[in-house]
């Protein structure tokens, strides 16, 4: 199984701790999951995401089977099924649910923390759980190095990029940003870094349209670069231009493509005068989300690439503000 985003962790482990607190509305509903994701006690760190959001982390987790949707009510529901996926007994998956929600722990820390999810008789007890999940191949925990000053060595699951790397510096803020929850490498999406966001076409992206436009003088900044806020409008107006030739008109759509994210490395810097070729490619459509992928280069330097980016879009009722499923006709134009 790949690693997890951290999005993606968030709501599979507040899908785990939720089943054990609160069995009398559990599978949870989209709203009670979106607010146990978000919510400001017994989480490391504090989250602030959007139900579009966790909706894309629903959509990657159903396809590796560890979330279910539940029907059957008028309100769809969710339930994890992480137990059954991984092998593992439910002791277990209490830990790296509460490794998930908190970070890195001591298993003392782990002991009083997942008490809500399962009583461990001792701390040997959970030492024990520990040593079998950092056995297994493969490992799902590591025992970090004891830093100075600490009487016990902490644990860190390892189901996530951010996991297996151990604590990070903290921000000043506390809040994750969507940027932050980035796929493992060779999964083929965009990851995100604190560093930066690298560009990575997956396997099986469509180059669906390009859009030639001009650099107007009023795109300068007071150096004589074109504005970095520019080169996302650039992406954006190629996106939009494809995404209105497809047969999306917004004015009469009840329902359509909105944005959640998007990212840009500025490689050159574009100067006055000249012309710009912008390519879209599409990819991993899910059940409401897709994926574009973009560059930017001058037409006079074909090959050339002085900006590379992307955005996550996910299909949005536009009067109940909530993801929708893709019509089966737009799906068709991202597939081909």
């Amino acid at each position: 199984m790949r690693e997890l985003s951290a999005v993606e962790a968030r709501v599979l482990a507040v899908l785990v701790e939720k089943a054990a607190t609160v069995p009398d509305t559990y599978p949870l509903s989209l709203n009670a999951l979106v607010a146990g994701c978000n919510q400001k006690t017994a989480r490391q760190p504090v989250m602030e995401l959007a139900e579009a959001e966790v909706l894309v982390a629903l959509d990657e987790l159903k396809r590796l089977s560890l979330v279910v949707e539940v029907s059957g009510s008028r309100v769809v529901r969710f339930e994890h099924n992480m137990g059954r996926v991984l092998g593992l007994p439910s002791q277990s998956v209490a830990l790296l649910a509460v490794l998930m929600l908190r970070g890195p722990q001591t298993a003392a820390e782990l002991r009083l923390n997942a008490e809500r999810l399962h009583r461990f008789a001792d701390i040997s007890s959970v030492e024990g759980f520990l040593d079998e999940l950092a056995t297994k191949a493969p490992a799902r925990v590591l025992k970090l190095a004891r830093a100075p000053g600490e009487r016990e060595a902490r644990w860190t699951q390892l189901l996530t990029a951010a996991g297996a790397e151990g604590p990070g510096p903290s921000t000043s803020s506390g809040r994750t940003e969507v940027g932050d929850a980035r796929p493992p490498t060779g999964s083929g999406r965009a990851e995100g870094a604190a560093a930066g966001l690298r560009f990575v076409l997956p396997e099986g992206a469509r180059r669906v349209h390009e859009l030639v436009m001009p650099l107007r003088w009023g795109d300068m900044d007071a150096m004589g670069h074109v504005n970095n806020t520019l080169y996302f409008r650039y992406m954006e107006v190629c996106r939009l231009d494809w995404i209105f030739s497809v047969g999306v008109d917004p004015k009469l759509s009840t329902a359509g493509p909105v944005i959640i994210n998007a990212f840009c490395n500025f490689l050159r810097q574009l100067e006055f005068p000249g012309d710009i070729r912008v390519t879209m490619s599409v990819a991993n459509p899910g059940r409401s989300s897709f994926d574009t992928f973009h560059t930017i280069e001058r037409v006079d330097e074909p090959g050339v690439v002085y900006a590379e980016g992307g955005a996550r879009t996910v299909w949005t009722d536009y009067a109940a503000r909530r993801s929708a499923p893709m019509p089966d006709w737009f799906r068709a134009r991202l597939t081909g």
